[in-house]
């Protein structure tokens, strides 16, 4: 290895964890690699590989580095700024112009909810914009989560974090951190805080369809059928005891009588947990303080919505909502739930064209992309930019949102990488990772305990033309005459101080490494949540309430039937089942270029008696999937960590895309009506031997 003459810290914009990290560099500049910093407050030591080999993935032969435009011939050629802001100019506005702001469609990924700068200037060219037509991978994994937020909080910002620091009790449902950090919680020195738990005494339970790393890493498992984690959330409401609140919270009656159906018999057969794991669950639960956290296992279920007002309802009655060792609240999400009503959620005025579903946080279900832009009529969408995402890849029903694709008129893609969404663009504009741009840990640090909001100065130089996300966003309202923050100045400003606050960063880092001395990352001190602070005057309800019953839940009681009853029919005629699962060096479909020797990534899981059935003999035999959506092939392995009759892919490889098997659209029941998250895990499919 290169003799390490140099480090500077940063920290990680992969996901929530925001894990610090030290980036070393060799006597010739270059960096070398990257290693958990042990000195950092939040995640104290730990990082998971994906951001430690995120070199790799930096230096990527897909990086995209120049601006490049369709030619004649099909092909990309490379261009300069001027002419591909000209060219926006030239072929986006007359469409607006035309056919009003709604014939332009956004789509972005989750990697800028971690890119301060883009997310406030992706906010701007939006308001300034003026379409409706904006989509997100929220809708892929967490928008069951926003819209919970909203109806028992009265904003999508305010989620309870678990203390699992504090626990005498930890219930996991649909989520495997020994792999891949949870959503939507910061884990303080990521997975290890489970093993403080083990260390301690404290009992771990994971409710997942298969033993997963996690359960056989911290403790225990109950395996669940996919997708009926609302049933045994139910069951458990059912044996918490009642309590007055002092009118502190509304509607957990109403939500009781939905339960009482589910005693844990009836749940026990839907679920498949025997009725005594559950009573034995619920007494523990009230009994100890515990600590509960659901994600993207559940999220993508059929009732992901439900399940997370559930969750939380357990959570009340049984006396561990706003309580160390329970669930506590971040006092900066309620500050910025005050200051922003409704939070983007549920505006009559900004429902979707086709099937009517509302915007969440102001985006629409991506399951119906394809739709509007296929589907004649006005405000049909014409044009898509596409930012820090990679729709084709991510989005169920891929085959037809590829068809609608090819019907835009325009199509402008800005990523870091090369995508299929790339593949299929007019104009191709190269974006810069979070090693090469100044952040702020904004988003991160809602979901928290330690007391520090991190920032970090660009820690490499981009390649080629690659340039901030945020800039240029601004460059594209000034081209499209929709300026963010209402003028063209205000808009250069903008850019220009993501441009040179970046640049005079690294400039002078790079100035003083020459002495020996590192600018490096730092923290502000923010406030913590505290337990106790919370009920009775955090929620932004009527009244400040907890509310665990909303008219929009009606509808849910009839899904709730007719889908029992098409899951009795399932279970009688066989089949399989579809889960999906996170892999150790894959983030969603977008972070990609890291290699993994070893266990193959790349592979369908199948219990051993599932294997021999189908006459798979050997190892890597090779199985079709096929759903009504379409047929996946792809090599197959025995794993009896998976149930019989159950079949885990991978999600966001590159080469066996699991969405292409994953039905979609307004019909069908493939989106969650409350919030328009795609039903993405319980999937029928049928299978054989390729």
């Amino acid at each position: 290895m290169a003799k390490i003459v140099s480090s500077t810290k940063t920290y990680c914009r992969i996901c929530e964890a925001a894990c610090g990290l030290v980036v070393d560099f060799d006597d010739l500049g270059d960096a070398v690699r990257i290693r958990p910093d042990k000195d950092n407050p939040n995640s104290k030591g730990f990082a998971c590989s994906k951001g430690t080999r995120f070199l790799e993935t930096n230096r990527s032969g897909e990086r995209l580095q120049y601006p490049m435009a369709r030619q004649a011939d099909g092909t990309l050629k490379r261009i300069s700024w001027r002419e591909a802001y000209k060219r926006m100019r030239t072929h986006i506005k007359p469409i607006v112009d035309s056919d009003g702001p709604h014939a332009l469609g956004y789509y972005f990924g989750n990697p800028l909810a971690f890119n301060a700068g883009a997310a406030a200037a992706s906010f701007g060219l939006l308001q300034s914009l003026g379409t409706r037509n904006v989509y997100a991978a929220g809708s892929q994994d967490c928008n069951n989560k926003f819209t919970g937020g909203y109806i028992v909080h009265g904003s999508p910002l305010i989620h309870p974090l678990p203390d699992f620091e504090h626990a005498e009790l930890a219930i996991l449902l649909g989520t495997n951190p020994a792999v891949s950090q949870s959503s939507f919680v910061h884990l303080d020195g990521g997975s290890t805080v489970f093993d403080r738990m083990k260390a301690r005494g404290a009992r771990i339970v994971v409710v997942d369809p298969r033993r997963s790393e996690s359960a056989k890493r911290f403790g225990e498992h109950i395996a669940i059928r996919p997708g009926t984690d609302l049933f045994l959330l139910f069951a458990i409401l059912n044996d918490m005891p009642e309590r007055a609140d002092g009118g502190v919270s509304e509607g957990l009656a109403e939500l009781r009588h939905i339960a009482r159906s589910y005693t844990a018999e009836r749940a026990a057969d839907i679920t498949g947990v025997p009725a005594d794991t559950i009573r034995a669950l619920a007494k523990d639960i009230a009994d100890k303080r515990t600590a509960m956290h659901m994600s993207v296992g559940v999220n993508q279920g059929p009732f992901g919505t439900l399940a997370y007002v559930a969750l939380q309802a357990v959570l009340y009655a049984s006396g561990n909502l706003d309580r160390d060792g329970g669930s506590l609240f971040h006092p900066l999400a309620v500050m910025a739930a005050k200051r922003a009503p409704h939070g983007g959620y549920g505006s009559l005025d900004k429902r979707s064209r086709i099937g009517g579903f509302p915007a969440v946080l102001d985006s629409l279900p991506g399951g119906i992309l394809a739709e509007e832009i296929m589907r004649p009529g006005p405000e049909r969408i014409r044009a898509m930019i596409c930012i820090a995402g990679d729709p084709l890849r991510s989005i169920p029903g891929s085959a037809a949102l590829a068809e609608a694709f090819k019907q835009l008129d325009y199509l402008v893609v800005i990523d870091t990488f090369k995508s299929r969404a790339s593949e299929a663009a007019h104009l191709v504009l190269p974006a810069t990772t979070w090693l090469e741009r100044f952040d702020v840990a904004t988003t991160t640090t809602f979901f928290q305990f330690a007391p520090r909001l991190q920032y970090a100065a660009p820690v490499l130089r981009p390649p080629g033309e690659a340039k901030d996300d945020g800039r240029i966003l601004a460059d594209i309202s000034i081209a499209l005459g929709k300026p963010i923050f209402g003028s063209n100045l205000a808009a250069r400003a903008f850019g220009m101080a993501l441009k040179t606050s970046g640049a005079r960063l690294a400039a002078a880092a790079a100035f003083v490494k020459r002495f020996g001395v590192t600018l490096e990352a730092g923290s502000f001190k923010v406030p913590v949540p505290t337990a106790g602070s919370y009920i009775g005057k955090g929620p932004v309800t009527p009244g400040h309430k907890l509310r665990f019953w909303h008219p929009w839940l009606e509808g849910e009681i009839g899904r709730i039937e007719q889908w029992l009853a098409a899951d009795v029919a399932r279970r009688t005629r066989g089949g399989y089942t579809l889960i999906c699962r996170r892999r150790r060096l894959g983030h969603n479909s977008w972070l990609r270029g890291a290699t993994r020797s070893g266990d193959p990534e790349r592979v369908a899981w199948l219990n051993g008696a599932d294997y021999e059935a189908l006459g798979l003999n050997g190892k890597g035999g090779e199985i079709d999937i096929v759903s009504v959506a379409g047929r996946l092939r792809i090599p197959a392995q025995v794993n009896d960590d998976v149930g019989v009759g159950t079949v885990v892919v991978p999600h966001g490889l590159h080469d066996a895309d699991v969405n292409a098997i994953i039905p979609s659209g307004s019909v069908g029941g493939y989106l969650e009506p409350l919030s328009g998250q795609h039903v993405m895990t319980g999937i029928a499919v049928e299978i054989a031997a390729a």
